[in-house]
């Protein structure tokens, strides 16, 4: 069996995994069992399963989602509440995310559209992609720190290689002029190179209405809603009480 040394070892050169396997194969009575080539194939197979459930956990902390446990599987049109199932069902398998498409989840407050963007979220870390969740506000506070501070680049260049880039409460405020030439500058090196999803209560429509200046909204407006998935929720009621019953 595999002496104290060699499972430090694999510890020392973070093969944890195939330690652990180790260790629990010596307290089993089937070791006997296994030939050679069978049990190093375990081994690799347990530290390959402990790496990606890290890879995942440590995706999940890192998106920093608002509903970390919001679940494709809870999604469901009920009385009173209008969701394209079909969609959001498209969208949790990924192809978007391998086209760079986005997404545009527009409703009234308590509609769901946190919800529905944190499922999605969750399912792009399942498939192994960075996920950063920010509201508008945080996005620009981000931004603008980041400038004062002479960091605006390497901002930058972190936002831009998210792979899924979850912006919520989307024109929920008046802009600023600043903050509408950060928007175009993110939005512009985001365009076709990754995706992001955007929760907002207003329709694209009056997303131009909200940014003095013209021309940099027309730009924006553009690159987002045609590469864009869209769809409307609706709801009588808040959707958060619904989803306080079942948590």
């Amino acid at each position: 069996m595999i002496d104290v040394e060699t499972l430090t070892r694999l510890k020392t050169m973070r093969l944890s995994g195939m330690a652990e396997y180790f260790e629990r194969l010596a307290d089993t009575t089937s070791v006997g069992a296994l030939t050679g080539p069978e049990m190093v194939k375990q081994a690799v197979d347990w530290e390959y399963e402990r790496r990606r459930d890290s890879k995942l956990h440590r995706l999940r902390r890192q998106a920093g989602l608002a509903q970390p446990d919001a679940d494709i599987g809870d999604i469901k049109a009920m009385p009173g509440r209008n969701v394209d199932t079909e969609l959001i069902a498209r969208l949790a398998v990924g192809s978007y995310l391998v086209k760079r498409q986005d997404v545009v989840l527009q409703g009234p407050t308590g509609a769901g559209k946190t919800y529905v963007a944190c499922a999605l979220g969750n399912k792009a870390c399942q498939q192994y992609r960075k996920v950063l969740y920010l509201s508008a506000d945080e996005l620009f506070d981000r931004i603008t720190i980041a400038e004062r501070t002479d960091q605006k680049k390497r901002c930058l260049d972190t936002l831009v290689k998210v792979d899924l880039l979850i912006i919520d409460d989307w024109f929920l405020t008046t802009p600023t002029t600043q903050q509408v030439q950060q928007l175009h500058t993110l939005i512009d090196r985001r365009h076709k190179t990754a995706s992001t999803i955007y929760c907002t209560q207003l329709p694209p429509g009056q997303w131009h209405d909200r940014m003095d200046e013209k021309i940099l909204a027309d730009a924006i407006v553009d690159r987002i809603t045609t590469n864009a998935h869209a769809t409307v929720l609706e709801c009588d009621d808040s959707m958060r009480k619904h989803f306080n019953q079942i948590n």
